[in-house]
């Protein structure tokens, strides 16, 4: 596996940086890793120095401690919630452009900061270099994943990440000078030349492959494949375990990261009287304690992965819970010798947790949908910021105006505990999704293959699926495939697990495991109401028909859903009566006097006109004459005969001999038997341990 040939020009950096970066790049191209590094550092300085100036910012516009964090906030809020359409972009426009346009928008508005003249301005500016250095995240940890191979992820992300690091060690005491000299408002307007120049060097970066160090080959076919919608994007990342649990554990991680940035600041100047020097000095100590434990997180993530996939995250979160106790002592300090080791060692202990965070969110993240992932992370800060930090009810940023910073500092220190040990929890689902994720991958480009060759595809696809209801899990690891035009009948006795691995397929239950492809797209989660309109029809078991609506209208229902032309429909409906007689006696009449048959009737009748690619019909004959047994079989052979493809669940071996060329039979949650049906009457074992009745039947016909 590798990433594409990347053209890398001179650089003009010192000899042992070179070889660093070399020796992190694992022998591939060293470019695209320094200029993000590069973009990332540039972009962050101007965050850094907002940090440090804080206190000035805060006295320039007479704020209180409370109206300068609901600011930072709400400014934070915004920017932050539109990571999910900058991810959203991400996966489908050219990446390396999105982090050109951010470096250039973020240097605009830099130097805007500087000239802002009240707080309204203020705001707008903020906001708008908020927006250009959001790429640095979603959009840079894409590219990162798919510039480099899977097992130097670890170092390639510590080494991305440190450069808001190395801007944080500089940026403080660059904008305290600065600010010393010329006021706060240069230490903003001088960003402009780096920020842009970089901007200019990052338009040389190539446009990498999606998913291409993970599987090239795959990768390079199911780049042809459309892009997967907001809606189903959504659905697949919510369904991973993994990135479920980490983006709760963003909730507490937010609310007690995010106050710090301004907190800090006030508590040096407060409680020892720091000025903008002194503060930038201590604040960037801090900041190299952080590289410093970013980068040694990196090294001991990558011999954590080799241990096992989810043990990375264990130590993330166990770092996390341990900034808790460091910040309650911090609060605690009496003097400023003993205040500023515990200020750095709680940062470089928070620091180990990212390499490993992020290297697992690569990970389990679906390479089409990756940037989309990264993003998603930034709409859980924001809950945690406005339910945990902003909420009357708690009110953190009333602690520090009422009770004075310290016991704000102290506040803070709960959220670190609870998301760390969220965010440990995570560490037993990683090896499962890390391998679903590239599941994903391989069969997107497998079915991609099967569309343009001249075999006939699979219309529908099931990879290693597990499906719980709460504690009790139902489904093992199943794997099924239906073909185009196909029709099976897929059996087994009461809770074998076949109604629940329909309601997997329509998206009645969430699956916990494994991945579903219906007509060449990943619909694993895919919401019911969504169902239809993708042209898969599910037939429940007990009808499914609408008791208080007439036949008429229950037929109108299905007609209005299919937007098929009216006067098609109504040819439809017609040889549809025709099929059911009792259905046009009964056609005024409320659907729920009829009888169970001619609900079933009515049923099948709506699936008729919907023309569905895929009809999934449970238990159809249960409790019905043969007669009206027979009839229902008319109907499903005639969807079938109009291209439409067949799951039929049942347990009467008969109905499934005179429908289906071919079973599945289901046991205990897991598939047992697949093949031909009437290789089934070869199979004692199956037909006396399952189907007494129906054997003894079949036995007594021959």
């Amino acid at each position: 596996m590798s990433a594409p040939v990347i053209t890398e020009p001179d650089l003009p950096v010192v000899g042992w940086v070179r070889r660093y970066f070399t020796r992190v790049a694992g022998g591939m191209a060293v470019f695209p890793l320094a200029v993000l590094f590069v973009m990332h550092f540039v972009d962050e300085f101007d965050t850094a120095a907002f940090a440090v100036l804080a206190p000035e910012i805060q006295r320039s516009f007479d704020l209180s401690d409370t109206a300068f964090g609901v600011i930072v906030i709400l400014n934070l809020s915004v920017i932050l919630l539109l990571a999910v359409p900058l991810g959203y972009y991400g996966d489908r426009l050219p990446r390396t452009k999105l982090v050109v346009g951010g470096g250039i928008v973020s240097a605009i508005f830099s130097f805007l900061t500087g000239l802002a003249n009240s707080v309204a301005a203020l705001v707008l500016v903020r906001i708008g270099n908020g927006v250009g250095v959001l790429v640095n995240d979603p959009i840079h940890s894409s590219l990162l994943s798919d510039y480099y191979k899977p097992t130097d992820r670890p170092l390639i992300y510590a080494t991305h990440r440190n450069a808001a690091r190395f801007a944080a060690i500089v940026g403080p005491m660059f904008a305290g000078v600065i600010a010393a000299l010329f006021g706060w408002r240069a230490a903003f307007m001088v960003l402009l030349v780096p920020i842009m120049a970089m901007a200019i060097v990052a338009t040389r970066l190539k446009e990498p492959v999606r998913g291409a160090t993970d599987d090239e080959d795959a990768a390079l076919v199911a780049a042809h494949e459309r892009p997967v919608s907001l809606g189903r994007a959504s659905r697949m990342l919510f369904s991973v375990r993994t990135l479920r649990r980490q983006y709760m554990a963003w909730m507490f991680i937010g609310a007690g990261y995010i106050p710090l940035t301004f907190m800090i600041p006030q508590y040096y100047e407060r409680e020892f009287g720091l000025g903008t020097f002194e503060r930038g000095l201590v604040i960037g100590v801090g900041a190299a304690a952080g590289l410093a434990g970013v980068q040694a997180g990196g090294r001991w993530a990558r011999g954590w992965l080799a241990q096992g996939m989810g043990v990375p995250l264990k130590w993330a979160g166990w770092s996390l819970f341990a900034v808790g106790p460091f910040l309650a002592l911090l609060a605690a300090a009496p003097r400023l010798w003993l205040a500023v080791p515990i200020s750095v060692t709680s940062t470089f202990v928070g620091g180990i947790f990212t390499p490993a965070f992020y290297t697992t969110q690569a990970f389990v993240a679906p390479a089409r949908i990756r940037s989309l992932a990264f993003s998603f992370g930034a709409v859980f800060l924001v809950a945690g910021l406005w339910l945990l930090v902003l909420n009357p009810v708690i009110g953190i940023l009333d602690i520090s105006d009422q009770h004075g910073v310290r016991w704000g500092l102290f506040a803070l220190f709960p959220f670190w505990l609870i998301g760390g040990l969220l965010l440990r929890s995570a560490h037993r689902f990683a090896a499962d999704d890390a391998q679903r994720a590239l599941d994903i991958l391989v069969t997107t480009a497998e079915l991609r293959k099967a569309r343009t060759s001249a075999n006939r595809s699979a219309i529908l696809v099931v990879r290693d699926l597990d499906v719980s209801y709460g504690p009790v899990q139902v489904l093992f690891g199943v794997d099924l495939e239906l073909h185009e035009g196909e029709i099976i009948a897929l059996l087994g006795t009461n809770g074998a697990g076949k109604s629940t691995l329909l309601r997997a397929i329509s998206g009645l239950v969430p699956p916990q495991r494994g991945a579903i492809f219906f007509d060449g797209e990943d619909v694993t989660g895919l919401e019911p109401e969504d169902s239809f309109s993708y042209g898969l029809v599910q037939v429940p078991g007990g009808r499914g028909i609408f008791p208080g609506l007439t036949v008429k209208e229950n037929l109108d229902v299905a007609a209005w859903a299919s937007r098929r032309p009216r006067k098609e429909v109504d040819a439809v409906i017609e040889d549809l009566l025709e099929l059911f007689p009792a259905l046009g006696r009964r056609y005024a009449q409320p659907a729920g006097v009829l009888s169970g048959g001619e609900q079933q009737m009515l049923t099948l009748g709506q699936a008729f006109i919907a023309k569905p690619k895929l009809l999934m019909i449970d238990e159809l004959s249960l409790g019905l004459a043969p007669i009206v047994i027979e009839e229902l079989l008319q109907i499903v052979r005639r969807i079938h005969a109009e291209g439409t493809s067949v799951i039929l669940v049942e347990q009467s071996v008969n109905v499934a001999l005179t429908v289906a060329d071919r079973a599945v039979f289901m046991e205990k949650g897991e598939i047992r038997f697949s093949g031909p049906t009437a290789e089934l009457l070869d199979r004692d074992d199956i037909l006396r341990a399952v189907f007494l009745s129906g054997a003894a039947s079949l036995e007594g016909e021959r």
